[in-house]
């Protein structure tokens, strides 16, 4: 038993290491095929300068740095295949159960994938609202804006600032401050991002006091990011309850199993017995999941 155990852990480290690799090779082969489109659309003239911007408004994934990729977006279900791949060939749990159990092992990955997502989000609003929240006094001093934009990315973390660099560039090198915060906007699609990118292409063609409209760019973010806070530890206490109850039914079915091995090892070699575990334990999960589309604050 000790000797299956370790070799199932072998082969999933193996299989771990196998990915990180990849997607590092992928991450950094993508780095440097945006940092080469860009130094290329630094070198264009105007016209193809044009050109490019029209060609991102219909492709805007296309050589662009998006700071809200999701490269890990379909691992969690690679592993759970190899999990059940893994129980199937050097364990002598029924085949149900070892899919079952690569089932719940998907989901609940694609589960923290979706939650560090969300969190990456969050991040990039809190940055947003510092970002304003240096700007405008800064603005309402005298300050320019691409001054004001440049002054405050420097004290911004990372990943935003990189993109506010990247506007403050394209601007100083000529290009349209509408067509550079439309492109902020499509980098970046969440809905502050939005509204900041609208606002500032707006306040670009048209021109007026643009610290009190910030301002109110600023408390609309803050009101959003208050009420996601307020849904999330509403929720924390169900979810918490909703998981101690799973918990405990594993916990019974463990002490079951100690209590008395003979009728229990029988009922799980049952087909009958290790269908009803599978769909069990796949139905916990899928409420689990349910529970949390649910409860995600639409904001």
């Amino acid at each position: 038993m000790t000797t299956t155990v370790l070799i199932i852990l072998a082969i999933t480290l193996f299989a771990l290491s196998c990915a990180t690799l990849v997607l590092r090779r992928s991450l950094a082969d993508s780095t440097a095929g945006n940092r080469l489109g860009e130094s290329i659309a630094f070198l264009s003239p105007s016209t193809t300068d044009s050109q490019t911007s029209a060609q991102t408004t219909t492709k805007p994934n296309r050589q662009t740095i998006n700071p809200l990729s999701r490269p890990l977006r379909y691992a969690p279900w690679g592993l759970g295949f190899l999990s059940s791949l893994t129980l199937i060939l050097l364990t002598s749990f029924p085949n149900t159960i070892s899919i079952s159990v690569g089932f719940v092992v998907a989901l609940i990955l694609a589960q923290l994938e979706s939650t560090w997502y969300e969190w990456r989000i969050s991040r990039i609003e809190r940055q947003l609202i510092d970002l304003l929240d240096m700007m405008i006094p800064m603005l309402r001093s005298g300050a320019g804006v691409s001054t004001a934009l440049a002054t405050a990315a420097e004290s911004t973390g990372s990943p935003l600032r990189e993109q506010i660099d990247w506007c403050v560039q394209r601007i100083q090198f000529g290009d349209s401050g509408s067509v550079v915060f439309q492109r902020l906007s499509q980098r970046i699609p969440i809905d502050v991002m939005e509204l900041f990118a609208t606002t500032m292409s707006v306040h670009w063609e048209t021109g007026g006091s643009l610290a009190p409209v910030l301002a109110s760019v600023t408390r609309v973010a803050r009101d959003r990011q208050e009420v996601a806070r307020r849904i999330r530890s509403n929720i924390a206490q169900s979810q918490f309850s909703t998981i101690a109850v799973l918990l405990l039914i594993y916990f019974v079915a463990l002490v079951l199993w100690l209590d008395r091995p003979e009728p229990m090892e029988e009922f799980v070699s049952n087909s009958i017995g290790s269908a009803a575990i599978a769909a069990t334990i796949v139905l916990q999960a899928i409420g689990i999941v349910w529970m949390n589309a649910i409860s995600k604050p639409k904001t």
